[in-house]
């Protein structure tokens, strides 16, 4: 196991305890500038990897949702410290703390850890995907045959690009087959695609912190992972959306996205 991998296990696993620490203690929540919320534990944990990274890594540089580190070289650790922080607010055991080391702007090693349900999922650059000791693939379904494509919508939401999640996700079925789309965090949707529980997720975020890991996780289960317009992108910097899926369905999504002035289907 590479040092930068074992650092990133290391890391997430103490996260995990801190965050069920200060969630049976109670935690301060505030709102940021966006009008989006931030908690004690996103803060102690971002802080905490940064500095971290500078004692082990001095040369590398750090992008964090709530704190980061600039540095000179090509190696830049990203850090969302909670993925899901409305979901952590409201008990909802789907917040996620993702890890990245991206090299030159491509995920090299990618952690995913759940503190609720304890699960570690980590990938490294033609390495395999894993979630604890069980390899990673993702789902074999085209949304024509079997059962109807699970397209995961975080960030899929109408926007003056013209991006409505439910109309993306009509096209990948066919028949009378029902498509269906869950609106949860980026890093937990991102790590059901690489476990082959979903077939895709549309990811509307500038935020490398939201894509970075679950990029590398995906790509190593097998899948296809891209910029909104089927394009590769560089994860050390902002983001040009993110959809990441089996591949099968993949060009059916992008050319869908890609169309201006959507609107929502009828209700």
């Amino acid at each position: 196991m590479s040092s930068d991998l074992s650092f990133a296990l290391d890391f997430a696993d103490r996260a995990g305890s801190t965050v069920r620490d200060l969630v049976a203690g109670g935690f301060d929540v505030d709102v940021k500038a966006d009008a989006t919320p931030i908690t004690t534990v996103d803060r102690v944990l971002n802080d905490r990897f940064v500095a971290e990274v500078r004692d082990r890594f001095p040369g590398d540089a750090v992008i964090g949702e709530e704190a980061s580190h600039a540095a000179a070289g090509d190696r830049t650790w990203v850090i969302d410290p909670i993925d899901g922080t409305r979901q952590l607010i409201l008990g909802i055991p789907v917040f996620m703390v993702s890890i990245a080391l991206v090299v030159d702007g491509r995920p090299v090693v990618a952690v995913a850890h759940n503190p609720s349900t304890r699960e570690t999922y980590r990938a490294t650059l033609r390495g395999g995907a894993f979630r604890d000791g069980t390899r990673l693939a993702v789902s074999d379904r085209d949304g024509t045959v079997d059962a109807p494509a699970t397209v995961g919508g975080a960030g899929a939401v109408p926007v003056a690009g013209g991006l409505h999640g439910d109309g993306l996700v009509r096209i990948t079925t066919d028949g009378d087959l029902v498509p269906y789309r869950y609106p949860w965090p980026s890093v937990f949707s991102g790590c059901k695609v690489a476990e082959g529980a979903w077939d895709a997720v549309l990811d509307g975020s500038r935020s490398p912190w939201d894509v970075a890991a679950i990029a590398l996780l995906v790509a190593e289960a097998g899948g296809t992972v891209t910029d909104r317009a089927g394009a590769d992108q560089r994860y050390d910097g902002p983001v040009n959306g993110c959809l990441l899926s089996n591949g099968l369905i993949h060009d059916h999504l992008t050319t869908e996205w890609g169309r201006p002035n959507r609107t929502p289907p009828p209700g």
